[in-house]
């Protein structure tokens, strides 16, 4: 079954037909739309949140990502994420991208009006900002390199744990009554010979 969607922008209205299943996302970019996704559509982000106008009934139910990243007050003005609402049945959908100023800025976003920002920067104060832009990295660089030894003594805990885990299932196995211990499947050679 197909899905009447309009697609309002602020250079006009996209109006198209989308099959069942689709997400909205992929239906803005049928219809030569980008809408923005820093995350590329995982639902990581809020960045392609719209706005249902008419047809919310038409879509999928809530997912955890919209829970996390959309407020109640959002969620109650009827925003989705496109990447994650599908359309689930036949009918009339509007729909409109939330405007900038309704939602997070997007990375993208900020370093053009930092780039903008900068440029009309005198240049005592940008060779103040871009030396306060490598201390941040350095003591960012420090901590990684700082905290390494504890990343890799965690992953060998992991490791030693799994390892115990895994000996102690096998005692229990081994201590079980023959009748309650699984039964292996037969190997290759015992199916291509099964008389010996």
């Amino acid at each position: 079954m197909s899905v009447n969607v309009e697609l309002k922008m602020e250079s006009g209205s996209q109006i198209g037909v989308v099959a069942e299943g689709t997400y909205l996302w992929d239906a803005a970019k049928r219809f030569g739309v980008r809408l923005p996704a820093e995350c590329e559509g995982r639902g990581e982000c809020d960045t392609c949140a719209v706005i249902i106008e008419e047809g919310a009934t038409l879509l999928s139910g809530l997912t955890e990502a919209e829970r996390e990243r959309l407020s109640p007050e959002r969620l109650a003005a009827g925003e989705r994420l496109a990447c994650q609402a599908k359309v689930v049945s036949g009918g009339n959908l509007i729909l409109r991208p939330v405007q900038n100023t309704e939602r997070a800025e997007t990375t993208e976003e900020t370093v053009t009006d930092f780039r903008k920002e900068f440029k009309q920067m005198p240049l005592d104060k940008k060779l103040a900002t871009l030396v306060q832009l490598e201390a941040v990295a350095a003591f960012e660089a420090i901590n990684v390199v700082a905290n390494l030894p504890y990343v890799v003594f965690e992953k060998g805990l992991d490791l030693l744990a799994g390892r115990g885990r895994t000996l102690s299932r096998r005692e229990r196995e081994a201590r079980r009554p023959a009748e309650h211990r699984p039964v292996a499947p037969p190997s290759v050679d015992e199916v291509k010979n099964p008389s010996t």
